[in-house]
């Protein structure tokens, strides 16, 4: 009997040998999952879910239907219960393509939200600051930390590092939790947008599950912007938490030629 060597199995290989015939078209957890949150993400309504209507807008087995609704509910997006049934949360959408102060986050259709100030500190300069701002000479840089709330919901957690000029930083009074409010009200510094956004994951160490009312370790989304002015100066280097179940980022991208 000849005998072939047997080596690694492709991952693709291992997936079709061990899917099973499926009832339904597209009868896999993981896509049925993905389709529905961003469903559920970009229609920013609560709605209830009936696991019968789902079976066929997903093309997915009842089981899997299931599985995916038990999932959501595990982080945060769905609230179950025998009496109400299934409903999904209200996700804010925030347009990442859009600066404006917290106010303006998420539309016409999202909820209000507001910022609460938990700490105000002058930093002197640090090096990594300064790096990022573009600083020369003896700018001082003002933090600013705030929780985000919507209707006392707590969304996440905003810092921002405010570059201050020696006369700016003169006897500053900061009574606005918000960078873009605060360099407009006090300096006549308008932001006309971001020099840079960049958008990731990360994971909630303790004091920020405590804040947000979160467990540890539980997914969130990070948010960075560095805002410049109408010279094209940046004046602050902005950075969010955000809670994974509550908040959606959207855009509006273009496929260059």
């Amino acid at each position: 009997m000849t005998t072939h060597p047997v080596g690694p199995v492709r991952p693709e290989t291992l997936y079709q040998r061990h899917r099973q015939t499926p009832d339904r078209l597209n009868n896999s957890m993981r896509r049925a999952y993905d389709l529905l949150r961003s469903s559920l993400q970009s229609s920013c309504e609560s709605q209830y879910l009936v696991e019968g209507e789902l079976t066929g807008a997903l093309s997915a087995s009842r089981n899997t239907v299931r599985a995916v609704l038990q999932l959501l509910a595990k982080d945060g997006l769905v609230t179950r219960s025998p009496k109400r049934g299934t409903r999904s949360a209200r996700v804010t959408t925030l347009r990442i393509n859009h600066i404006a102060p917290v106010e303006a986050f998420g539309g016409e259709r999202a909820i209000h939200t507001q910022l609460r100030a938990l700490e105000y500190q002058t930093l002197g300069c640090p090096g990594l600051v300064r790096e990022r701002l573009q600083l020369v000479g003896d700018w001082t840089v003002l933090m600013m930390e705030s929780l985000l709330l919507q209707h006392e919901m707590v969304l996440g957690i905003s810092v921002s590092y405010v570059a201050l000029s020696p006369e700016e930083s003169r006897g500053v009074v900061v009574d606005e939790p918000d960078a873009i409010l605060f360099l407009e009200k006090h300096f006549d510094v308008r932001i006309r947008g971001s020099k840079s956004t960049t958008i990731g994951a990360i994971a909630a160490d303790e004091q920020s599950a405590w804040l947000v009312g979160v467990e540890v370790g539980a997914p969130m989304l990070f948010l960075e912007d560095v805002l410049e002015d109408e010279q094209g100066q940046p004046r602050a280097l902005s950075q969010f938490r955000l809670r994974s179940d509550l908040i959606a980022f959207q855009t509006h991208a273009v496929r260059s030629v």
